[in-house]
């Protein structure tokens, strides 16, 4: 007998992006999303690129429901535990493997202390879970040996779409030539092996003069381990045919797994070993120790050891590098193998592990949804259309309802169009696109056709509300009368002030207690969530998606852009920052002028606002006095103006959130900030500034290489992971 999940939250104390565990995280979540299972992550600490996705671990005490769990990441010790299991949420684990503390004994303290803490807390979190799962089945071993009897392995999953980008340029010119090319990935510490890779290549070297050996993988933790690991190399002579990398980007990854010939780990101690699955799928053939998990992620698709002597490993270097049949026989195999761990292959290893844990995960199905909001060319129209496909893209049935704004005739129109078959709907509203009245009655008419409304909230806060602002307007009544008539007066203002209020209230408990779920995308928005119910579990914050700019092709290279910036009369060899939007006097565009660098320029894209007219005016005077600003106000290319651009200057002094920003993520464009609450969630695309001063240092900065570059890779990392394709299943996930 299995109970229905309606949730399964996450944690790991660290979320990373990159790592094993952290895209585990990721990769799960989105399947629990695909079968409408609500699945947030917490962690004690978040690295920037992944803060959008991430809930503090202080809101686990928040889980209160019975029917579903937290998943619990494990994989190292930390002081996160006590807490985690204080947590009332009903718990399961996921572990990954410790390494051994011997490993680390005489090199690297902390790390052994910790490993030592975390197979202590592994009993902890046994006793307190009510299942778990492995990544692999000598994981699960080690599982059921601290105390655990309910079991399962399921695989670890990777994230193939994040690998199948372009190589790095320059290490894939590296490994061009017709040299072998051995690859190792992972960590240089002990437990790796490192040192027996080294020697098994001096002898493999001894037939293959020209071979080279390549070891990725980061240095931080290493201490004197990467100083034996270099002793070797310098006394057997290979300084010029070994390359110790540190620390690579994705694409530096692929750049090295692409251009190499064989892969080689000699690993002791694995728990589940992603890089081999990394080697099969990038058609290398593989040796490897048969040690560990190697063996049981490895399969048939590569060679394995049971003895690593440097002979025993060259001769079987040999025989996958220069046995043309071998080696397209292994490589067929390693793209079988690596099927087995495939997502529909590791969701449904998931559903089992679950239904024997005791809990029933709902198979992804295609689903019907109306998405209704503004039909005219603004921010929000654009960004409902990418949420629209999102979903679209995976595979449900979406349909777009725009309504004219302040419409209320329109409004009820398109309500009837809306089917009482579908699924759901979602509504992404913002102030000044429905009447706050009529907005209500149309929810009753949808609760009325028993559909779950999901309603998305893009600016909350009570002088959002047309009948707050008329509360307040009552409040604050200036007197007209002498005393004693304003007295007199005082019971009809009271009595007004009572109408108003009523309304007020009435509107909010509707648009509170009416939906299935309530979203919003900014902290600011969701301390104001009470406002409208008090129940935690029908409300979630999550960011803006990213969005495409209006009418905009990016350029595909440096030549069309060269070509785009002639067209708009912008100098070729300058550094140009841009700043999109309403002329408004909280975008600061005044000190952004004013702490713009001599050698760079400046594009304000926008147009000028009918609540701030005299702003416009007086940045366009400013500007007439500044020989590198451009003012461009006309409204079809301002995407093309940011596409033409190198970075975007965002110094509000205030925000909800900025549609500004998912834009520029999607151009590629790395950001500056100003401390505006509402660009915490996008802080990997760019440095964070608080005064005019930092701001003219930060121009300065990031036209450097070496740092544009550094956010150009937090900003790709943005744009994946906040896609419409990833996310927008999301917005469905816990409406029952």
């Amino acid at each position: 007998m299995t109970d229905p999940l309606r949730f399964a939250h996450q944690f790991n104390p660290v979320i990373a992006y990159g790592d094993a565990v952290g895209n585990d995280c990721l990769e799960l979540q989105r399947i629990f999303w695909s079968a409408g299972v609500r699945s947030d992550l917490f962690a004690a600490e978040a690295k920037p690129e992944m803060r959008a996705l991430t809930r503090s671990w202080d809101d686990l005490e928040l889980i209160k429901r019975r029917d579903g769990f937290l998943l619990v990441h494990h994989s190292i010790g930390t002081d996160t535990v006590p807490k985690v299991l204080a947590s009332p949420a009903r718990k399961a684990i996921v572990y990954h493997n410790i390494t051994p503390g011997h490993y680390f004994a005489g090199l690297n303290d902390y790390l052994k202390t910790f490993a030592e803490l975390g197979r202590e807390q592994l009993k902890e979190l046994a006793k307190a879970a009510e299942f778990g799962i492995a990544d692999s089945e000598y994981n699960r071993k080690e599982l059921e040996a601290a105390g655990l009897a309910n079991t399962a392995v399921v695989p670890a999953l990777v994230d193939w779409e994040d690998f199948d980008r372009p190589p790095d340029p320059e290490v894939a010119r590296e490994l061009a030539d017709e040299r072998t090319a051995i690859l190792t990935v992972g960590q240089i510490l002990p437990h790796k092996a490192v040192h027996d890779v080294v020697a098994a290549f001096a002898k493999y070297r001894e037939t293959d003069r020209t071979a080279r050996l390549y070891l990725v993988g980061p240095t931080a933790m290493s201490g004197s381990y990467l100083d034996r690991v270099r002793g070797d190399i310098r006394r057997l002579g290979l300084e010029n045919a070994i390359t110790l990398t540190g620390s690579v980007t994705v694409e530096q990854l692929v750049a090295y797994y692409r251009g190499a010939t064989a892969f080689l780990t000699l690993s002791e101690h694995e728990g589940f070993c992603v890089p081999l699955l990394e080697a099969m799928r990038s058609d290398l053939p593989v040796v490897a120790n048969a040690a560990a998990a190697i063996p049981e992620t490895l399969g048939d698709g590569g060679v394995l050891l049971e003895t690593k002597t440097p002979e025993a490993v060259a001769a079987q270097l040999e025989r996958v590098i220069g046995d043309e049949a071998l080696r397209k026989d292994l490589i067929e195999k390693g793209r079988r193998r690596v099927e087995a761990f495939s997502r529909p292959h590791v969701a449904e290893r998931l559903k089992l592990a679950l239904a024997q844990g005791g809990w029933d995960l709902p198979n992804a199905k295609s689903k019907k949804i109306v998405v209704m909001s503004s039909d005219q060319r603004c921010g929000i129209h654009h960004y409902s259309l990418a949420v629209t496909d999102g979903l679209r893209d995976r595979g449900h049935q979406v349909t777009f309802v725009g309504v004219k704004h302040l419409d209320t005739a329109d409004l009820y129109r398109k309500l009837k169009f809306i089917s009482s078959q579908s699924d759901a709907v979602l509504i992404e509203h913002e102030a000044g696109i429905f009447r706050d009245v009529p907005f209500v009655r149309a929810l009753l008419s949808l609760w009325r056709k028993r559909l779950p409304v999901i309603l998305s909230l893009h600016e909350l806060e009570p002088e959002k509300f047309h009948h707050y602002r008329r509360l307040s307007a009552a409040l604050h009544y200036n007197p007209r009368y002498r005393l004693p008539l304003e007295i007199l007066r005082m019971p009809w203002v009271a009595l007004r002030m009572a109408n108003w209020f009523l309304r007020y209230r009435l509107v909010l408990m509707f648009m509170g207690s009416i939906p299935r779920k309530l979203v919003v995308h900014s902290t600011r928005s969701e301390r104001w969530l009470q406002l409208l119910t008090p129940d935690q579990d029908k409300r979630e914050r999550f960011p803006l998606l990213v969005m495409p700019l209006e009418n905009t092709v990016l350029p595909r290279s440096a030549e069309e852009k060269r070509k785009l910036r002639a067209r708009f009369g912008l100098p070729m060899d300058k550094f140009i920052f841009v700043s999109p939007g309403f002329f408004f006097a909280r975008k600061r565009y005044r000190e952004v002028i004013e702490a713009l660098p001599q050698d760079a320029m400046l594009v304000l894209s926008g147009t000028k606002s009918s609540w701030e007219p005299e702003y416009f005016d007086e940045i366009i005077a400013l500007a007439k006095t500044k020989a590198n600003v451009v003012i461009n106000t006309e409204y079809e290319t301002m995407g093309e103006y940011v596409a033409a651009s190198d970075a975007v200057v965002l110094f509000y002094e205030d925000v909800f959130q900025s549609a500004v920003v998912t834009q520029a993520v999607w151009a590629g464009l790395p950001c500056i900030f100003s401390e505006a609450e509402g660009f915490a969630p996008y802080h990997a695309a760019g440095p964070v500034v608080r005064s005019e001063d930092e701001l003219a240092k930060a121009m300065r900065e990031i036209q450097k290489p070496e740092t544009y570059a550094k956010y150009s890779r937090g900003v790709r990392i943005l744009r994946r992971l906040l896609s419409p394709e990833r996310n927008a299943e999301r917005y469905l996930a816990g409406i029952e």
